[in-house]
């Protein structure tokens, strides 16, 4: 009875006091040793059961917790299981910063960090693949080779170094993929800043998003959408790299960070300079030259192209301070480019020029601003903005035409003339201003949601100081397009996170005011002004399931939209008309998939099977060139894409890694009856200028330590299977006199010397080993083999 009226007696002492010590929370930062954010590791505070899986940024917080000390504990694959105490206090939340190990397996420490970050990518909702670019830095491959080279995805160049190049995913091309760069679209960036051009050392990774794409990129984004991915490494780092090859190509990039430990400020920039004179040989169909008699001269002809150098300096660079109180980032920036090139053919390459040049210059001052827990726990905001100045001049002032060995062949006015032969200086002018807004709030450990805005004003104006081409005067007036993109979003996590659900909707709208130039009740042209607005809506769903076994089944689906942009519906006043009454592109998208992983003590195996469907009506595509050398972008009423895709991933922990894809795509025209109401003569036919059968594949060996510690040797060689399609609707003509872009077979090898702990490195790379005469477009011959050597040094400051 005695010990009864003590507990009794404590209890009720107790109980004030207990009620007096609300609960506390514990949030922080999960990050490799590099300082990247680790996503999707697990923490957990032992004993009570307690636990959250860190976000795509490396974030976590766990609260209601009962003041006390706990263990926490954090795994995540590839890296070294961590424990850390931390003490919660009544009403507090507990601020921490974890940093894991890679895991104990006898290979690098860049590579198994860098994997685990590709398998992050690709374990979200939605169908994802991710190149990580840290194993690739040593190599002086250019990007859209290298993207090219993963399953879904088509990337076709005209020609060499700075030549134009269109991607397509899944079949759908053009404008339908989208690219960003943190987050921010790219397509206003001009040509110096395209993704062939971007330095890979200030890279960290580049997601691709096939088909549905996640809200927070905030874009139009219907066939897919590739996300360049900078580097965010925490310590001080230079990076530079020189490369050297073949037909007098040299490639210089620079990257760099230093960041104040105690006030915060940090200064980050990177630049790049790339020049080569592409005097690569062509030779083959309509590579042919004429004698006094202006007769074809017989025999196959190999000629240099002489009108096609290239060259183009990019720097981009950031001040502000990061990682304080108030602020995540606060960055202050400028990207500015600058581009010189010939234009050394048309449409194929049977038009040959010899002085038709084309010069562009670019300045962009941008401000980001993020903060996690702003305002309150759990919100997080992203804030971009930018204003930025394009001028792109097409200089035609040659009285010359030349045939391809070089030589004169008629005195005219201007190259490029068409019908209206005539020399030009054409300008264009784009004054763009984007606004982007992200915030997401986490009200616990297993939802989230999101909203995101975007906006773009587009203003392009043209003069020509020489002449006056029809199609151009339009563009002496100005014209604007102002696109509205907005996106709201929630992700619940459910199961202990095994069960992921995402819905999301969007919003598009645009209005334009384009010129067009002419008759309006009169007996002369004049420009007419011409407004348009539209209006459009997308919603989508993924879903996750993780199997157990490392096994992942993914599925999602989007009704979605893409608006016009300023080249398709303004033109470009030189090649492009303008389009002021197309139609945004609407598009039903479905992608299903089932990932397996067998992660073994002496190697991992990574399979991915993937199905996709897209219903596209209002397709924007390039319609056929007129007699004056010029085209306007039209609507395709329907085309169906479906198809699937194949990729195997072999890794031996020590020094062999394989790995191979491969994509079958079925594209048909389902526009069953014309505009006029006549039944379509193509209807169900394959997609002309489409390839339906893709395939990749690399061998990489690695002799870590090879010839003392410290210096490695690594080797890759790879192939690139491409089958033979056909530049018009399959049905048409006879399949003997059918003009076809021939089937591609290339291979690539490359060896890699490094010493210095990684911090110094020589590469030698071949493409195209056998020197194949390859195509990615009709009569536009690619370069032969390419050879080059690059060296690199990377210095940094040891992490602390």
């Amino acid at each position: 009875m005695t010990r009864l009226l003590l507990l009794l007696t404590w209890l009720l002492t107790a109980l004030p006091a207990l009620a007096q010590h609300p609960a506390g929370s514990v949030r922080g930062e999960v990050t490799d040793q590099e300082g990247r954010p680790v996503n999707g590791a697990t923490i957990t505070l032992q004993g009570i059961g307690l636990h959250t899986v860190a976000d795509r940024h490396g974030r976590f917080r766990v609260e209601k917790i009962a003041p006390g000390s706990y263990i926490l504990r954090i795994t995540a694959v590839g890296y070294a299981t961590a424990e850390q105490q931390v003490t919660i206090a009544p009403g507090v939340s507990a601020v921490i910063a974890i940093r894991l190990q890679p895991a104990a397996y006898e290979v690098k420490q860049v590579e198994v960090a860098a994997r685990s970050a590709a398998q992050a990518v690709k374990e979200q909702v939605f169908a994802a693949d991710v190149l990580d670019v840290k194993q690739l830095r040593d190599r002086s491959t250019d990007m859209n080779r290298l993207l090219d080279a993963m399953p879904g995805i088509r990337v076709r160049e005209s020609g060499g170094l700075g030549s134009s190049f269109n991607y397509s995913i899944h079949g759908l091309s053009g404008k339908a993929v989208r690219f960003f760069l943190d987050g921010v679209p790219m397509e206003t960036f001009g040509s110096g800043f395209s993704i062939s051009n971007f330095p890979l050392n200030m890279l960290d990774r580049i997601e691709v998003y096939k088909g549905v794409t996640p809200a927070w990129l905030g874009g139009d984004a219907l066939g897919g959408a590739i996300n360049l991915v900078t580097r965010k490494d925490i310590r001080n780092y230079i990076d530079a790299s020189y490369s050297y090859g073949s037909y007098q190509t040299h490639k210089t990039a620079v990257s760099g960070r230093w960041r104040q430990q105690a006030t915060g400020f940090t200064f980050q920039a990177g630049a790049a300079y790339n020049y080569s004179r592409n005097n690569y040989q062509v030779w083959g169909p309509t590579v042919e030259i004429a004698d006094e008699n202006f007769r074809p001269v017989p025999g196959e002809h190999r000629f240099r192209r002489f009108n096609d150098d290239y060259s183009s300096l990019t720097v981009k660079a950031e001040a502000g301070f990061t990682n304080k109180p108030w602020a995540d980032q606060l960055l202050l920036g400028v990207n500015v480019s600058e581009l010189h090139k010939g234009i050394q053919t048309g449409r194929t390459m049977a038009f040959v020029y010899g002085d038709v040049r084309y010069k562009e210059n670019f300045v962009m001052p941008t401000l980001r601003y993020t903060k996690q827990d702003l305002f309150t726990k759990g919100l997080r905001v992203d804030v971009f903005a930018s204003m930025n100045r394009l001028e792109g001049t097409t200089i035609d002032t040659g009285t010359r035409k030349y045939d391809w060995s070089g030589k004169v062949v008629e005195i005219v006015e201007g190259e490029l003339g068409g019908a209206y032969t005539q020399r030009s200086r054409y300008t264009f002018t784009d004054k763009t201003a984007l606004a982007i807004a992200n915030a997401s709030y986490t009200p616990g450990a297993n939802q989230t949601i999101s909203l995101a805005y975007t906006l773009n004003n587009t203003r392009r104006q043209g003069k020509d100081d020489i002449a006056r081409a029809q199609w151009t005067i339009p563009f002496l007036e100005p014209q604007q397009l102002t696109r509205h993109i907005s996106s709201l979003s929630y992700e619940a996590r459910l199961f202990s996170g095994k069960w992921t659900n995402v819905f999301f909707v969007k919003n598009f709208s645009y209005k334009a005011s384009a010129n067009i130039y002419d008759y309006n009740e009169g007996a002369q042209k004049e420009v007419i002004k011409i407004r348009g607005t539209d209006n459009a809506w997308g919603i989508g769903y993924g879903t996750k399931i993780d199997a157990g076994h490392q096994m992942l089944l993914k599925f999602s689906a989007e009704n979605t939209s893409r608006l016009p942009d300023a080249a398709e519906l303004l033109g470009d006043g030189n090649t492009i008309l303008n389009a002021p009454k197309l139609k945004p592109e609407r598009s039903l998208n479905f992608n299903t998939s089932v990932q397996k992983t067998f992660d073994k003590k002496q190697y991992r195996l990574g399979m991915e099977l993937g199905v996709f469907y897209r219903d596209v009506k209002d397709l924007i595509w390039l319609g056929e060139g007129t007699l004056y050398g010029t085209a306007r972008y039209e609507n395709i009423s329907r085309i169906r894409s479906a198809g699937a895709e194949l990729s195997v991933h072999y890794s031996n922990r020590k020094w062999l890694e394989l790995s191979a894809n491969g994509t079958w795509q079925d594209i048909r025209n389902r526009q069953r009856y014309m505009s006029n109401g006549a039944t379509n003569l193509m209807y169900d036919d394959k997609m002309k200028n489409m390839p339906s059968l893709m395939a990749n594949a690399e061998i990489r060996l690695r002799y870590p330590d090879m010839l003392r510690k410290g210096e490695h040797l690594s080797f890759y060689v790879n192939t690139h299977y491409v089958e033979k399609y056909y530049l018009n609707w399959p049905s048409m003509a006879e399949k003997d006199t059918k003009m076809a872009i021939p089937q591609q077979f290339v291979q690539d090898a490359g060896l890699t010397y490094s010493f210095r702990d990684n911090r110094c490195s020589v590469t030698i790379e071949c493409r195209n080993l056998l020197n194949k005469q390859v195509y990615d477009n009709f009569l536009l011959q690619k370069p032969g083999r390419f050879n080059s050597i690059q060296l690199r040094y990377f210095f940094h400051n040891k992490p602390n």
